[in-house]
């Protein structure tokens, strides 16, 4: 069966659109969709036959976890326990390309975070994913619809490229058209000791350390 591939406007999404891909990632199907770094695979990141699939689509090794969209700081709580630098750094980046890496709730399955302990969460600045996440009241996968070990995919075309027969797995296709940033989110963790870089990306780690060390300084104790 041909999968369907829907023009979607990312200043106004079609409501109706969004409802019918809400409703198949409800059912365990996986989509394309785009985010604020690239198209992603998206499913429901609660449901483990569907993350399954990701990694299957994926090619990847389920030792490599996958991080997850959420629509706002307080769905994260849901999801992962939060410490102060890491609402800091969502009230000054997200939406936005970054991922924090936080200790993961229980509701979180282990197959998404290869068994370990913490959970990757972001809030891509993308309304259509936004939307779905909103719609579905789930996390939702938002790891890149490409194969690994093969570049990011940017247009619907690249997706289809590096998926060849496997892209009829999909069940949905969102098209915004050639997405026009080219680059992945910058991933810290947050989840024991101090923030630590595990991937460089649009956000410089520079800008973020500086972030942080600001935010320490203006709640550092005057003496007395």
């Amino acid at each position: 069966m041909k999968t369907k591939t829907e023009k979607v406007d990312v200043a106004s999404p079609d409501a109706k659109i969004l409802e019918h891909a809400a409703s198949l990632i409800m059912k365990g199907e996986v989509i394309v969709c785009p985010t604020d770094t690239g198209y992603a695979f998206t499913a429901n990141a609660l449901d483990t036959r569907a993350v399954a699939k990701v990694f299957h689509l994926k090619g990847r090794a389920y030792s490599n976890p996958i991080h997850v969209a959420v629509s706002s700081i307080d769905e994260a709580e849901k999801y992962a326990y939060l410490n102060e630098d890491a609402r800091y750094l969502a009230a000054h980046y997200l939406p936005g390309a970054l991922t924090l890496v936080l200790p993961k709730k229980d509701v979180v399955p282990a197959v998404l975070v290869a068994g370990l302990n913490t959970v990757g969460i972001r809030i891509p600045d993308n309304r259509i994913i936004l939307r779905l996440v909103e719609i579905t009241g789930r996390p939702l996968t938002a790891t890149s619809a490409n194969i690994s070990g093969k570049p990011g995919t940017y247009t619907i075309e690249e997706v289809a490229a590096q998926l060849g027969e496997n892209l009829q797995l999909v069940a949905m296709v969102l098209d915004q058209g050639p997405l026009k940033v080219r680059d992945v989110s910058t991933v810290v963790d947050l989840s024991s000791g101090p923030p630590q870089l595990i991937r460089q990306g649009r956000i410089s780690w520079l800008d973020v350390r500086e972030a942080l060390k600001m935010f320490e300084k203006s709640h550092e104790k005057s003496p007395e």
